[in-house]
């Protein structure tokens, strides 16, 4: 019964990170500033974290973002969708 419960799992599992990569993968992310900044201070404080800083939108939950680390030891919070945008050269 432990065996059958856990290859059952597995399978969901497997399935769920495919539909997620193949969703993910279709998807075209370029950032840029599409809010002015009284849109983006009223927008900001509808998020619990802010917004990103590449791309506006809104950052409700600590798993949505990173830390991207800025070189005068500061930090800005940025959406994964950004930050694999910059990791892989701007393009997707």
């Amino acid at each position: 019964m432990t065996t059958m419960t856990t290859i059952t799992a597995t399978n969901y599992w497997t399935a769920t990170a495919a539909a997620t990569a193949s969703v993910v993968s279709k998807k075209k992310h370029a950032p840029g500033f599409k809010l002015t900044a009284d849109e983006r201070a009223v927008k900001s404080d509808e998020h619990q974290f802010g917004l990103c800083c590449s791309c506006d939108s809104g950052l409700d939950d600590r798993s949505d973002f990173i830390c991207d680390y800025r070189s005068n030891g500061g930090f800005a919070l940025m959406c994964h969708a950004c930050a694999l945008y910059y990791t892989s050269g701007g393009e997707q």
